[in-house]
């Protein structure tokens, strides 16, 4: 892991030592209130996957969609980071990286601003100009992120044909697992994933059950802290390899396995 300073926001970076082939980026949008270190058993193995994942430390709130998509915002300080690591000859990143793909992850109440920069990109002008998703964007994954009916309305979410992947802790009382699978289910084109963690709540993607100075989950979790988090990974790992690598056999895999449920894990989709 190192941090730098990207566009005055703190930002914690987790990349694999090694690497068989070029590193895509993996914005990571933290919950509220919830350090980015409190991410780092979950980040660290999904850069094993094939990424550098970036989770910003916003100092006074969560990006606005403005901000993550327009011309000058985090999307694009992000990835001109990483194009200038990629050709630094000191940095351990040094030819290590390809900042044209791009997936966008979030928790929680960051999850909840990505998608709704998703959802929306068509439909909402801004000062600096209409925006939409950056070409460079490959797929979204969220947990325990909802959009609620009260601001969307009950239409179908456009996502652009945009792979996303919604994940759930079955525990969640903070955004409850059935109203994350509504949204998934309001998603309006596959590909498409829905992942459920048995036993799992509102942090079941962080290191510890409810971080300090977090809002307060008062179900507490049924399932290992180890094992929701090595599961969300996993999963992360292969859907994001799926589309942003475009990686066929993780896409044969995700297929194959669609429909399973065992002890900690149900999945469905549309691919």
């Amino acid at each position: 892991m190192t941090s730098q300073t990207v566009g005055g926001t703190a930002v914690a970076f987790f990349y694999p030592a090694a690497s068989d082939r070029p590193l895509a980026l993996a914005i990571f949008l933290k919950g509220l209130n919830v350090a980015p270190s409190h991410y780092s058993y979950y980040a660290q193995r999904l850069a094993q996957y094939g990424f550098v994942v970036a989770i910003p430390d916003p100092i006074t709130r969560l990006p606005r969609r403005d901000e993550l998509f327009a011309s000058m915002g985090l999307f694009q300080d992000l990835q001109a980071t990483l194009r200038r690591e990629g050709s630094r000859v000191d940095s351990p990143l040094f030819e290590r990286v390809d900042s044209e793909r791009v997936a966008l992850l979030g928790h929680s109440q960051g999850g909840i601003v990505a998608l709704d920069a998703v959802v929306n990109a068509s439909a909402v002008s801004l000062t600096s100009g209409d925006y939409s998703l950056p070409p460079e964007l490959k797929a979204a994954l969220f947990y325990g992120s909802v959009l609620d009916v009260e601001f969307t309305g009950d239409r179908p979410l456009n996502h652009h044909d945009l792979p996303i992947a919604l994940m759930a802790g079955s525990r969640d009382s903070l955004m409850p697992a059935g109203e994350v699978r509504e949204t998934y289910e309001r998603l309006q084109s596959p590909p498409k994933l829905y992942l459920e963690v048995e036993g799992a709540n509102h942090y079941g993607i962080t290191n510890v059950n409810n971080p300090p100075q977090a809002p307060l989950d008062p179900r507490l979790p049924d399932v290992a802290q180890e094992v929701a988090l090595e599961n969300l990974a996993r999963w992360s790992g292969v859907f994001l390899r799926a589309w942003v690598l475009e990686d066929a056999i993780a896409q044969g895999y995700l297929q194959q396995m669609l429909g399973i449920t065992d002890n900690v894990v149900s999945l469905e989709g549309e691919f």
